[in-house]
């Protein structure tokens, strides 16, 4: 749902959104915001607050709008979710569930972590230079103003997490919350050959969000972890007749499944392989990084792997074919993620390497010219640049004077030695 102040009732007619509507999620409380005008310096902007978890997103003002909030709105969180490592496939069905989602006019909320955001962002809002704001990339900006604002722990609101930001709290949720789950089929005539029963994947849907202190949840993880090995028996009987896959290969194939399915996707929520099709995406981008067990070399044979195990699901008759495509989807997804993430690291490696490289005297001196003449350039239509040459060129024997008599008779030595060859090589010249 979206709440707009009803001083914003006309902007929000403006047009009507153009997006596809959501297939695989409802909408939930994530989809709440709560939109109303604010200050920067003396440009009204407006401000949404996620009510869930309070994060902000800052938008250009009504009165510059030519479209309906809802679709700037939309631009600007795919900026933000993207910047966040969200899957691009979840990001997309969250901002059409918004571009979808019910609209309201009410000028106050009855939630105090809400209306205590608002006070708490406005003032910093308030601070912001908006004429360095730049016009053509001005959406891009704000996400990045959201994402700054949203970080800050000094406007955090949510009393009952102080030590995560906004910003955090969103991610996290959307991550964990927003799921895209494998469609379920209707017949048990469908099971394959592998006679694996689907539906004991599905039968936790309702426990996902229970938690370690709920009475039941060890019996639910042990029944999930054997029904995970005999998945993983299946499939590793399914590689074995695979004439593409080698021995070594298998292994790290079954591996990285049993890593997915018994310690990321159970240890997170807990989850099944149905319970989130984008999964594989934080799985490759977050929590393979985090531990260490993906390496910028072997990038791809973790995706190979990836892969492997979602056709596999589909052989089982877990996945349909548009479940696979989805799980596909977010395997790349992770993948280029993690590319990107070794490649921008290894950029700031060699600009610290650069950093850090002993500078010779030439680019010393060099650079010495180059700030030298920027200054003389300033003169250049001016009288004065003859007086500043010639008062260059006179302090030049007074500087020699002064160094001179500051050197050993051995290091005078051998700078007439090095003068001498250099005069040699312009004579030559």
């Amino acid at each position: 749902m979206l709440i707009a102040s009803k001083k914003l009732t006309p902007a929000f007619k403006k047009t009507l959104i153009s997006a596809p509507k959501p297939r695989y999620v409802k909408e939930t409380s994530l989809c709440d915001w709560i939109i109303r005008e604010v200050s920067m310096q003396d440009y009204g902007m407006l401000l949404c607050i996620n009510q869930n978890t309070q994060m902000p997103i800052v938008l250009p003002g009504a009165e510059f709008l030519k479209v309906s909030p809802v679709s700037v709105l939309r631009q600007v969180l795919m900026f933000v979710m993207a910047g966040m490592g969200i899957s691009s496939i979840k990001l997309t069905e969250y901002v059409n569930c918004i571009a979808h989602s019910k609209l309201e006019f009410q000028n106050m909320t009855d939630d105090f972590l809400v209306e205590k955001a608002f006070r708490a962002y406005a003032p910093e809002l308030a601070k912001i230079d908006v004429d360095r704001l730049d016009d053509e990339q001005l959406l891009n900006q704000l996400g990045i103003l959201s994402l700054t604002l949203g970080s800050s722990t000094r406007v955090f609101c949510d009393l009952r997490k102080p030590e995560m930001a906004p910003a955090v709290c969103f991610k996290n949720q959307i991550n964990q919350e927003w799921r895209l789950p494998a469609q379920r089929k209707g017949s048990m005539a469908e099971k394959s050959a592998w006679e694996f029963d689907y539906h004991q994947f599905h039968q936790w849907d309702d426990q996902i969000q229970k938690t370690p202190a709920w009475n039941g949840y060890a019996a639910i993880i042990r029944e999930m972890r054997q029904v995970n090995d005999a998945f993983l028996r299946r499939y590793h009987d399914y590689l074995e007749q695979a004439e593409t896959v080698d021995d070594a290969r298998m292994q790290q194939y079954l591996r990285l499944a049993d890593v997915y399915l018994n310690r990321y996707l159970i240890a997170q929520h807990p989850e099944t392989i149905t319970s989130d099709l984008a999964a594989p995406t934080a799985y490759l981008f977050e929590w393979l990084l985090e531990h260490g067990q993906i390496k910028e070399q072997n990038v791809q044979l973790v995706v190979d792997a990836m892969l492997a195990l979602g056709a596999f699901i589909k052989v089982t008759g877990v996945y349909s074919s548009m479940d696979e495509d989805l799980y596909r989807q977010a395997v790349h997804d992770g993948g280029d993620r993690v590319r990107a993430f070794f490649k921008a690291a290894d950029a700031q490696a060699q600009r610290e390497a650069a950093d850090d490289a002993p500078i010779s005297r030439e680019e010393v001196a060099g650079k010495r010219i180059d700030a030298l003449v920027q200054e003389l350039m300033a003169l250049a239509d001016d009288d004065r640049l003859a007086d500043a040459l010639a008062a260059i060129l006179n302090e030049t024997p007074a500087l020699v004077d002064k160094l001179l008599t500051r050197l050993t008779p051995l290091q005078q030595q051998q700078l007439a030695r090095h003068l001498a060859q250099l005069l040699s090589d312009d004579q030559d010249d």
